[in-house]
């Protein structure tokens, strides 16, 4: 095996010319020649933002004092030792580099092979680097976070040139009661670390990192101990998005609540004043008609003990004036909070459909139009294809004009999506 950073070719050299084709002012608009659709489209992304391949250097995110509280704070500290035990104590017979970053993109351990760390130290891959795709082109760790899914990348497939004598595959690890991700499981080295082997084995790594998350917080409730130092997940997940009347995850376990309480546990999550709701507010977010208190305080008395039973007393609600006690979060509020800090990609990410399609309730209305035009207004506006690419694949995106429109003037030729979006803009006449 070629150890990566050495003076002999890389697997790839034709790539590299295409290249270098491909970004000249004469190339421009030209398909990829000879790239995967994912090589091709990250690219294009990469092109789009200004990045020069011969002068990416994955930035410093973290100092060492900030490394280390990062460390010590992050989800993924406990099980480390079953990551070193999987990818590099059982190894593929070949040098390699275990890389676990955050799911910021950040590098905040590299280990492995002491030849391949101090190679990888000189294209600043290194623990406290961040590695996300908007910042370092194509790789596999920020790949796999932009995408959310395993990927693996060989050798000039890299958009960095500094990259492209290495090869690498990488899978996220997501919170077992969330689904969120956590950071991404990433093995680094020669030609092997690209090939499908390699990316099964960091799957699997993946996998069981996860199943021991959920044993140690199965442990942790049976055991009624404090959450792990550093645990963002928070004691239940409310999913409101989508076609169901809505979802209550607690412990791993998913179950429907029905609609009645699935409004009132939304609205208090929603109170941004934090002072509380009394039965008479909720009753007129509730319905426009005269609800009386009296139905609202006994809903709210059956939801209490649907909480309670559902996440071992950890959650409940005080009495009036009602608020949510304990650690919840929303799918819609995610959303929104994303929405008003400008994360359009995240707000995407999380989109799962329509608030409550089947309620009528006035404030779930409102806030049901305020999240999908919020969504709608931030990929038109903003500078984020792939995010209105998924935008236009969602079922309120698909039949939408405009952003058929919009995306099609977007996608270069020879993106692979470009043809997609010509029959979506077709459909709807909207070239």
């Amino acid at each position: 095996m070629r150890t990566p950073g050495t003076a002999e070719p890389p697997e790839g050299d034709g790539l590299l010319a295409a290249r270098d084709d491909w970004l000249s002012d004469s190339a421009a608009g030209r398909p990829l020649t000879g790239a995967r659709d994912l090589v091709s489209s990250s690219w294009w992304r990469s092109r789009g933002t200004g990045l020069d391949p011969d002068r990416v250097l994955a930035p410093v995110a973290l100092d060492a004092p900030g490394l280390r509280e990062r460390r010590a704070a992050h989800r993924l500290t406990p099980v480390l030792p079953t990551a070193r035990r999987l990818l590099l104590e059982e190894p593929l017979g070949v040098p390699v580099l275990m890389a676990v970053s955050d799911a910021d993109g950040t590098l905040l351990w590299v280990e492995g092979d002491p030849g391949l760390r101090r190679a990888a130290e000189r294209m600043s891959f290194t623990e406290g680097t961040r590695w996300s795709e908007d910042v370092a082109g194509l790789n596999a760790p920020g790949t796999a976070l932009a995408l959310q899914r395993p990927v693996r990348v060989r050798s000039a497939e890299h958009y960095a040139t500094a990259v492209a004598r290495w090869s690498c595959s990488a899978a996220p690890v997501r919170d077992p009661a969330t689904g969120d991700v956590l950071g991404v499981l990433d093995l680094t080295g020669g030609d092997e670390l690209g090939r499908e082997r390699a990316l099964q084995l960091v799957r699997a790594a993946a996998g069981a990192v996860e199943a021991e998350l959920r044993v140690a917080d199965l442990r942790r409730l049976v055991s009624g101990g404090a959450p792990p130092a550093g645990a963002a997940a928070p004691v239940a997940m409310l999913r409101v998005l989508g076609p169901a009347d809505g979802t209550l995850v607690a412990d791993g376990v998913q179950r429907s609540l029905s609609l009645r309480h699935s409004e009132l546990l939304l609205l208090l999550l929603a109170d941004e004043e934090g002072r509380g709701c009394g039965a008479a507010r909720l009753a007129a977010a509730l319905d426009e008609r005269d609800l009386a208190p009296g139905s609202v305080r006994a809903e709210v008395h059956r939801l209490r003990a649907v909480l309670g039973e559902r996440t071992g007393g950890a959650v409940g609600i005080s009495a009036s004036p009602h608020r949510v006690l304990g650690d919840v979060r929303c799918d819609a509020l995610d959303v929104r909070a994303a929405l008003r800090e400008g994360r359009v990609a995240d707000a995407v990410a999380a989109w799962g459909g329509p608030l409550l399609p089947a309620s009528d309730a006035p404030a779930v209305r409102e806030l049901r139009d305020e999240l999908e035009i919020g969504v709608r207004t931030a990929v038109l506006e903003g500078r984020d294809d792939d995010a209105l690419l998924r935008w236009a694949r969602t079922a309120q995106g698909r039949d939408d004009a405009g952003v058929a429109a919009e995306l099609l003037r977007r996608l270069a030729p020879g993106d692979p999506a470009r043809g997609e979006a010509l029959a979506r803009a077709t459909r709807l006449h909207a070239v």
